[in-house]
């Protein structure tokens, strides 16, 4: 059960992002489903983003996919975000900061988009798997945590889902 909440100011705006379409793609109706495998791309000097894209049955919402950032110098740092929609249409539907503090969280927080003003509420979650602050990242501790976001989101990985380590 998430122990804090606190309300933060979002910058997102998408005529996409209604109560109906989050409540729908945010629960099992969406059937939403991961699709291939994890494409890496490096980003800026020292990053990676990885993509996952996602099939639901809300054409309007597409395209879904989970997308992490990890910073090769903090990779016990990733944030993740489960993206709904295209160019500047596209919203975060939820987001996971771990091990990063900002205020008012001391580190592993995540984030739920509140349709009706397009600002976020956040929260401490008990289901993400521990990663510990250092240099290196064990093996599969980024999967696992992809994984545990994604049941949150009631995505399914896929039959065909490859993980490729960062």
């Amino acid at each position: 059960m998430p122990r804090t909440r606190w309300m933060l100011v979002s910058r997102q705006s998408s005529q996409l992002l209604t109560t109906a379409a989050l409540s729908t793609l945010l629960s099992p109706v969406a059937e939403a489903v991961t699709v291939g495998g994890i494409i890496w791309v490096p980003i800026r000097a020292t990053g990676k983003e990885g993509t996952v894209r996602v099939r639901t049955t809300l054409s309007t919402l597409a395209p879904c996919r989970l997308r992490i950032v990890i910073n090769t110098l903090v990779p016990s740092e990733p944030r993740m975000q489960y993206l709904a929609g295209a160019g500047r249409e596209t919203f975060s539907a939820r987001r996971l900061c771990l091990n990063i503090p900002h205020r008012p969280f001391d580190g592993t927080h995540k984030h739920r988009t509140e349709p009706r003003s397009a600002d976020e509420s956040a929260y401490e979650p008990d289901d993400i798997p521990e990663v510990p602050l250092a240099p290196r990242v064990a093996p599969g501790a980024c999967r696992a945590v992809l994984e545990a976001f994604a049941r949150e989101c009631f995505i399914e990985i896929g039959p065909d889902f490859v993980w490729t380590e960062p």
